[in-house]
């Protein structure tokens, strides 16, 4: 497991730990100019506010057709960089829309350095589908909320980055849900991979410091300043949110 967090060994990420059943996967839905005369009209993309969850255009994110070429603006004729259709962990690569998509283009939000890189890709490479959930995560409180149409799904206590590895704040998306191959090790039973990144370790377990939220097998850690940066829920209730949590999911940390 690549994800940053804990001490430990799970399953390498070669052998892919299975994957957690999407409860709702992700469908391709129409998109029409009216998507677009509101981000546009907006003047702030899909990602800022948080107003509520569900919105006429509804949020939206986008998976991968095959490998996705991402370019600095739609008038580059080269991409700068490439991702390929299924993660590390062997999700399928979701990517969550910023603005668009216009005139065969969107902007999306890259799980990469540094923590809030946007690129495009071009419409036709990507299926869009919606993403109406957001997971809040108050690092003061040491609280997680899951939010579906504006109401608290799910609340818990969280344990958090210690004051040397502190948990990044921005606002970001699921990349994988995963199942581990060792319930009972330091990352719990499941975990979902979030497109932020440590702003201290930039390389754990062969990963790139990658930020996730997943369970533990010190539960006495809940509501401490402890992880190596990632998210920890107890493991009955990372259970229950890695049941509910499609990838592509919104995630916004606040400080």
């Amino acid at each position: 497991m690549l994800i940053v967090g804990c001490s430990g060994t799970v399953a390498a990420a070669a052998e892919h730990p299975p994957l957690v059943a999407i409860p709702a996967a992700p469908e391709p839905v129409a998109v029409t100019t009216a998507h677009t005369d509101r981000a546009v009209d907006a003047g702030t993309p899909f990602w800022a506010g948080f107003d509520a969850t569900t919105v006429d255009p509804p949020a939206l994110a986008v998976y991968a057709r095959g490998p996705v070429d991402i370019y600095a603006s739609p008038a580059d004729t080269e991409p700068f960089t490439t991702v390929e259709p299924l993660t590390i962990l062997g999700t399928v690569t979701v990517l969550g829309v910023v603005r668009g998509p216009q005139d065969g283009w969107a902007e999306v939000m890259l799980p990469m350095r540094p923590n809030g890189s946007t690129g495009w890709v071009r419409a036709d490479d990507v299926w869009f589908y919606a993403a109406d959930g957001e997971i809040i995560v108050d690092l003061t409180e040491r609280r997680l909320s899951y939010v579906v149409d504006g109401l608290s799904v799910l609340e818990t206590e969280i344990g958090i980055g210690s004051r040397y590895n502190q948990t990044p704040t921005g606002l970001f998306f699921v990349t994988d849900n995963v199942a581990l191959a060792e319930p009972g090790g330091p990352w719990g039973p499941r975990a979902l991979g979030l497109s932020a990144r440590s702003d201290s370790i930039t390389s754990f377990n062969g990963g790139d410091g990658i930020i996730g939220i997943h369970g533990t097998n010190n539960p006495s850690s809940i509501g401490s300043d402890i992880s190596l940066g990632c998210i920890r829920l107890p493991n009955d209730v990372i259970t229950r949110l890695s049941d509910l949590v499609p990838i592509g999911t919104r995630v916004e940390i606040r400080a």
